[in-house]
């Protein structure tokens, strides 16, 4: 049997831009983001998207709902009124927060418009007795505290007061490996440093927002939450830094197809890719992404990508260097991924 190719019609890669292509940075850390809550949509909407790789299901209680009339980013942010008003989070997998003893990263921007005790992110609920909480005091300060985790419930309260009427970025950040060193931050300076050993693993429930416990009975939030944000494994700021100026990305890093053919990356955390601007269906092209991490890292590959054996190969070890090879021809809805090279140093 004899086969004809025919040249003519179309030559491997002959619409991609050749030499090396560019990854988008976006956010490195995506991978291990667990909430993302940007409070976009229609005004009175009760539909809250987790933009988050988990796609986690949001409830909204009460009158919660998205309000675009008062926001930080985007189209809208998420209104409160202080009176039944909450979010549950659905329990899948993985159960949120699970960050055991190692670190993680709370972050939201918010604008109460009521003093007095608050609460903002919270998985302790009555008749448990474990949890933590992030709330607002009755003296407009931030607190941190957790319940049978090895502080025996002591609340930990940072020496600020949050304005009313206005947007503020804040966040904790506990580093864990070994330290446990915990940061709260208002508008990026850290205004409170103490040592959290806490185990904050999974709980029966998943947490809930705007309300000290399901039902929205107690300390109910009053004001507008915006890009709400939950990182699990990383301590995102561990020093004073500058707020963010936009709405936090969706995606880790980005591979441009159009412009090029060969990309380089080196992780530092754990990533998950995402390809953009593919070419059109019907148009064979391919592409290598040679990988070298600067750490212990996980690597995620778009779904659409189809392994041997369904499986994607594992990371290189640090300073090693795997070079994947990856095929379409249907305008990016599917890719043929293989491992051209394997632990090259």
């Amino acid at each position: 049997m004899s086969v004809l190719i025919d040249y003519s019609s179309g030559a491997f890669a002959a619409n991609q831009a050749q030499g090396v292509g560019t990854v988008t940075a976006n956010d490195p850390n995506f991978a291990d983001v667990s909430l993302l809550l940007h409070g976009d949509g229609t005004s009175g909407s009760t539909i809250i998207t987790d933009s988050s790789s988990n796609a986690v299901v949001v409830t909204a209680n009460g009158n919660a709902q998205i309000d675009t009339s008062v926001k930080k980013f985007g189209t809208g942010s998420i209104e409160f009124d202080g009176t039944g008003d909450y979010l549950t989070l659905g329990s899948g997998t993985p159960n949120y927060p699970n960050f055991g003893t190692g670190p993680f990263t709370i972050e939201m921007w918010i604008y109460n418009t009521t003093s007095g005790s608050q609460a903002l992110f919270n998985t302790h609920r009555a008749g448990v007795s474990s949890g933590m909480y992030f709330s607002i005091n009755t003296n407009n300060a931030l607190v941190h505290g957790s319940f049978g985790n090895g502080d025996n419930g002591n609340n930990i309260t940072a020496n600020n007061v949050i304005s009313l009427n206005t947007w503020h970025h804040i966040a904790l950040c506990r580093e864990g490996t070994g330290t446990n060193q915990t940061k709260i931050f208002v508008d990026g300076t850290a205004v409170l440093t103490y040592t959290d050993a806490s185990n904050y693993a999974s709980y029966t429930y998943g947490p809930y927002l705007a309300s000290y416990d399901v039902g929205g009975t107690t300390a109910e939030y009053t004001g507008y939450i915006d890009d709400l944000r939950v990182t699990s494994g990383i301590a995102r700021y561990t020093s004073n830094f500058t707020p963010p100026t936009a709405a936090f990305l969706n995606s880790g890093p980005t591979l441009d197809l159009s412009s090029g053919t060969y990309f380089n990356y080196a992780p530092s955390a754990n990533t998950t890719f995402a390809f953009a601007n593919p070419p059109a269906s019907g148009t064979a092209a391919g592409f290598a992404l040679a990988v070298t991490p600067s750490a212990t890292v996980t690597l995620t590959y778009p779904a659409s990508v189809e392994w041997p054996s369904g499986t994607a190969p594992d990371a290189p070890a640090s300073g090693e260097t795997d070079v994947l090879v990856f095929l379409t021809d249907d305008g990016g809805t599917s890719y043929q991924g293989f491992q051209a090279g394997d632990a090259m140093s």
